[in-house]
């Protein structure tokens, strides 16, 4: 039983609802408050009223960072189920339909639910057979404890984790990192692990991301990778980095929140991981590292070989970015890249090198907005939080 709740609740409130009648305890109004400031981080003195093992965890961080590695690594933990790239969060759903906790039509969220299980079970890219999963979505919805489209979500993720004999979802859509306030507000007890990579990296690794079609990544339509050419830019990408840095520091200080280096993780990738392990409330495996080395935009795919490859690490330096484009790169990301211990490399261009390469700016950037303007619900949002963080 609660107290002094009014009839309209938040996805987040309606969690610490069941959270408090799983518990078996009478909570009131003052209660409810103190358990909402505990997920938000704040400091409550010796109250510890949220478990320890995580209900989601989700990787975060910008495109090409090792969201995907990091996924699977976690995904061998026998608890946990890593899910591809799901795009829910603001491709599927807005942030005004997740905050204002709209509710959609059966028929709607039957929609959602087939796309969602299409995109796990046969890959991103592949457009939904109509009827295919009905009736698996049907009773995945039946599980649903309201008619909102991040309750259909939730359900999906919990079932498909059963179905795999795991009990913690895993998402890994970097963008993600843009939704984080809205992830904790719909999920409390969920866990945030944010990676972040040299942009240099970044940036070579996001050149030849088009080239992932001939290296290994066959479902990727060609369209797909035409729209991966044209939105390379190195001033374009290298502001996306910042802007993902900027955004993760403002959850710095929350407990379920943590951020890591992927250089770290390939050097000392068991102690990282242990870490990690320790972050999410779940035992390390040695099993975990034993991940394929594949997903590399510079290197064909190597399934067969197992374990994380320190390779990658200053992968820029062999080569695949001019001098103008690191010139960009630096200059653009140099503060952040202070801060996070990445260390410059002397770079000298001539004023006519870089008006070259910042020329085609404007018609890159044009033709990326036309080609991504069906990649999420609200497109302006989209931009304004990229562009403020």
């Amino acid at each position: 039983m609660i107290r002094g709740c009014g009839s309209k609740k938040s996805y987040r409130q309606k969690w610490c609802l069941r959270y408090a009648e799983s518990s078996g305890g009478l909570v009131n109004f003052c209660r409810l408050n103190t358990i909402l400031e505990l997920m938000n981080g704040r400091t409550l003195g010796n109250v510890t009223m949220i478990n320890k093992i995580p209900s989601h965890i989700f990787i975060v961080g910008n495109s090409r960072s090792g969201t995907t590695m990091l996924g699977r690594v976690l995904g061998n933990h026998s608890k946990v189920h890593t899910f591809g790239e799901l795009h829910f969060f603001e491709h599927q759903v807005d942030a005004v339909t997740v905050e204002g906790g709209y509710s959609w039509p059966k028929e709607q969220r039957i929609e959602l639910i087939e796309r969602l299980l299409t995109s796990a079970r046969d890959g991103f890219f592949c457009p939904v057979c109509p009827g295919q999963y009905e009736s698996i979505a049907e009773h995945i919805l039946s599980t649903a404890d309201e008619d909102t489209p991040v309750a259909a979500y939730d359900a999906f993720l919990r079932m498909e984790a059963e179905r795999h004999g795991k009990q913690i979802p895993l998402e890994q859509t970097p963008r993600y990192l843009f939704f984080v306030k809205e992830i904790m507000d719909c999920f409390p007890n969920a866990r945030i692990i944010n990676i972040v990579r040299d942009p240099r990296d970044v940036l070579l690794s996001q050149k030849n991301k088009w080239r992932r079609r001939h290296l290994g990544a066959k479902n990727i339509p060609c369209k797909e990778a035409f729209r991966s050419w044209v939105n390379y830019h190195p001033y374009t990408i290298s502001r996306l980095w910042v802007s993902a840095v900027r955004t993760a520091n403002r959850y710095s200080d929350h407990p379920w929140f943590i951020s890591i280096r992927f250089e770290d993780l390939l050097q000392n990738p068991e102690v990282m991981v242990k870490k990690l392990c320790d972050f999410a409330g779940i035992n390390f495996e040695g099993a975990m590292l034993e991940v394929p080395q594949i997903g590399s935009s510079t290197g064909i795919d190597k399934p067969e070989i197992k374990g994380i490859n320190s390779d990658r690490i200053n992968a820029w330096r062999n080569g695949g970015l001019s001098q103008a484009e690191l010139a960009v790169c630096q200059s653009t990301t140099a503060k952040e890249m202070s801060l996070l211990g990445y260390k410059p490399e002397a770079v000298m261009i001539t004023m006519l090198q870089r008006l070259v390469i910042m020329g085609g700016f404007g018609l890159k950037i044009f033709a990326a907005l036309l080609l991504n303007l069906d990649r999420s619900k609200n497109f302006v949002d989209t931009l304004r939080r990229r562009l403020t963080g």
